[in-house]
Order: structure tokens, then C-alpha cells, then sequence
């Protein structure tokens, strides 16, 4: 008797190639484990040289920053498996490869952990020279240090500064080296890199063949979600300022969500008009802000501070408005292929976390671990 294989009525293989896809249970798992380790490395450094304000919650701080700098850890692995990829294939056919596929990881991580550390500390570093400025300032306290002792101070400070990022990279480095090599002896001394498979859909569904215009669309649309995750986070700092701009701000976080939701409906010139809009206004209304001031406000006039989250908005809001044009300009053209799997990932990966980097501005007593405290939240914000 001769044994047949069908394929289930409910689903068809798809005859056309595919394209090799990303590993996310690979980049997942590493990340989270990388992230978690180095955040402890992080959260010591700051309650060892930190400024004090910040140190008040080790733990709840902790889990918090640890979960917004995730998406910068599955950028840096997702970057190294993506260089594995290009160098070795799909599968790590050798012992050598597969170390130095892990040796990439480790670095990866450990580069990305020192600059989020470095970044931290400068943000701990302001903090503590204005704590200077202030005691100075304050009779009883610093009035007898000279202008060349407070000097001698700040330095005293950023030399701290630079020799704990420099302690904490090797314990990161060797960290990261350690846990990337547990993780792959748990998996049996495997590490995939990619997947390979024949494409499979439901009868009767239509094949949604990837291209490059979708490709686009879908980083523009990811953009727009990360700009409003931004623009909705400033909201109540600016319900305590003034009104008007909560309302804009309002206004233009749903406006990016619905733009981004149209994206993938009929009529998408229309969308794509929107998603200039919504991308140009709030790029001019920063940029008149932070050179001649507003001209109407509470502080008509007066240029405003630029800070982290307002830089980071504007950097999405430049990406979106770019690739906008590029949809807009190439409508009716050729299309193109679709981008590989991984770049398209490494992308979108980026985009998300430049964002949750912009939410670190707004969100920074709340990183830190302070729930009710309106008053110590920093100016970086629009």
C-alpha cells in the first residue's frame, strides 16, 4: 500500500519562494534574559555614583527601566543574528560559527547597555551639578567654596562617572558572555538564526505577496504609533501648564493612530496626504516653539528648552514625513521587491525603540520610582 500526503483543504502551501524569516523566539529569549541581567548591572551603577534623587526605588526602577530599554536589547540582538545570518546562512553548520554568533550577541548587548549607562550618566551628572550649584547657592552649606571648588567638584564627579561605566562594561561584557553561552548549551548547543519553510495559507484567502511599498508602509505606519506614544505621554504634564496644548497634543495622537490605521485601507493617497500633515505641523509648530517662542500661550514669545522627548518626536516625525513622500511619488510606478525579513525587522525594531527612548523623557520620576511626586518631573518633553 502506498502512503499519500495531502495538505489539509484548510490550508495550500504557497508555490512562491519565500523569503528566510527572523528567529523570534531566539531574538525574544535572549533579549528579555540580556536585558534583565544588565539591568541589575545598571541600576547598581546608578545607586552606587547616581544621583541620590534617583535612587530612592532600586527595585522599582529597576523592572521599569528594564522594560523600556528591552526593545534597544532585541534591536542589538536581533542585529547580531542578523550579521550571523549574512555571514554563516540559516543554520550555524559549525562549533565556529556558532561561537562567534554568540560572541556577537554578548557584544551587541554590552555595547547597547554602555551607552544606555553612559546616556544615564550624564542624565545623573546634571542632576548632581545642579545639587552643587544649589548648596553653593545655600547659606551654611557651599558658600565658602570658590568657583575653582565647584570646578573641582563637577570634575570629581564626571571622573566618577567615567570609571563606573568603565567597571560596569566589563562586568557587563563578562555577564552577557556567560549567559548568551548557558542559553545555547540549554538548547542543546543550537542557535537559529533565521527560519526557512514553505509559505502555507487558507483556502480561498488571498496571498498577501510582500513588497517593497508595504514594506514602507508598514515602518510608516510603526512611526506614527511610536510619534502618538510620545505626543499621548506629554499630555498630563501639559494639562498642568496649559490646557490648549494638552488639547493639540490630544488631537494629534489620535490623528497618527487613525492615519496609521488607514494606512492599510483603500484609498491610501488619501492616508498618505494625511500622514504628511500629521507629520509637517507638529515639526513647524517645534521648530517656531524653540526659536521665536509661540505667539500665543502663557509664555508667548518665550523660546521653550528643547528636551529628550521633543528631539525624539521630531526625528519619527522627519522618518515619517520622508517615507510618505517616497509612497506618494512612487504611486503608480513599478513595484519593487519586498526587503528581506531581517532588515525589514531591524527597522521597525529601530523605530520602536527610538520611541520608547522618547518616553524616557516624560516618563523619568516614574523610571526612577517616584509615583507622586508632579513636581520632580523633568523638562523633556515638548
Amino acid at each position: 500500500m502506498t502512503a499519500l500526503t495531502t495538505t489539509p483543504p484548510s490550508a495550500q502551501a504557497d508555490p512562491r519562494p519565500t523569503r528566510p524569516g527572523v528567529a523570534w523566539p531566539t531574538v525574544l529569549l535572549l533579549a528579555v534574559v540580556l536585558a534583565a541581567a544588565d539591568g541589575f548591572w545598571m541600576t547598581s551603577l546608578r545607586g552606587a555614583v547616581g544621583a541620590i534623587s534617583r535612587t530612592q526605588e532600586p527595585f522599582t526602577s529597576y523592572w521599569r527601566t528594564t522594560a523600556l530599554m528591552l526593545p534597544a536589547f532585541v534591536l542589538a540582538v536581533l542585529a547580531a543574528l542578523t550579521l550571523a545570518f549574512r555571514r554563516y546562512g540559516a543554520e550555524l553548520r559549525s562549533r565556529r560559527a556558532l561561537v562567534v554568533t554568540g560572541l556577537l550577541v554578548a557584544v551587541a548587548a554590552t555595547v547597547t547597555a554602555v551607552g544606555l549607562s553612559a546616556v544615564s550618566a550624564a542624565y545623573d551628572y546634571h542632576l548632581q551639578a545642579e545639587q552643587l550649584t544649589l548648596m553653593q547657592a545655600m547659606p551654611g552649606m557651599g558658600h565658602d567654596c570658590s568657583s575653582t571648588c565647584l570646578d573641582l567638584q563637577r570634575s570629581a564627579t564626571v571622573a566618577a562617572h567615567v570609571r563606573a561605566v568603565g567597571y560596569a562594561a566589563a562586568a557587563l561584557l563578562a555577564t552577557n558572555v556567560v549567559l548568551v553561552g548557558w542559553l545555547v548549551a540549554m538548547a542543546g548547543g543550537r542557535l537559529r538564526v533565521a527560519t526557512t519553510g514553505p509559505r502555507v495559507r487558507r483556502s480561498g484567502a488571498p496571498a498577501t505577496a510582500g513588497s517593497w511599498t508595504r514594506d514602507v508602509r508598514v515602518l510608516l505606519a510603526t512611526g506614527l504609533l511610536a510619534s502618538a506614544a510620545i505626543h499621548a505621554a506629554v499630555i498630563p504634564e501639559h494639562l498642568r501648564e496649559w490646557l490648549g496644548a494638552a488639547v493639540f497634543f490630544l488631537l494629534l495622537a489620535v490623528a497618527e493612530v487613525a492615519v496609521a490605521d488607514r494606512l492599510f485601507q483603500p484609498r491610501q493617497r488619501a492616508a498618505l496626504l494625511a500622514a504628511v500633515v500629521v507629520s509637517a505641523v507638529p515639526l513647524v509648530v517645534w521648530t517656531v516653539s524653540r526659536t521665536a517662542g509661540l505667539p500665543f500661550g502663557p509664555e508667548a514669545g518665550a523660546p521653550e528648552a528643547v528636551g529628550l522627548a521633543d528631539v525624539v518626536a521630531c526625528l519619527l516625525e522627519v522618518g515619517t514625513l520622508v517615507a510618505a513622500l517616497v509612497l506618494l511619488r512612487r504611486a503608480g510606478r513599478p513595484e519593487r521587491a519586498a526587503v528581506g525579513a531581517h532588515a525589514l525587522a531591524l527597522a521597525l525594531v529601530a523605530v520602536v525603540a527610538v520611541g520608547a527612548l522618547g518616553l524616557a523623557g516624560p516618563a523619568s520620576a516614574w523610571l526612577d520610582g517616584v509615583d507622586d511626586g508632579a513636581d520632580v518631573v523633568q523638562e523633556h518633553h515638548r
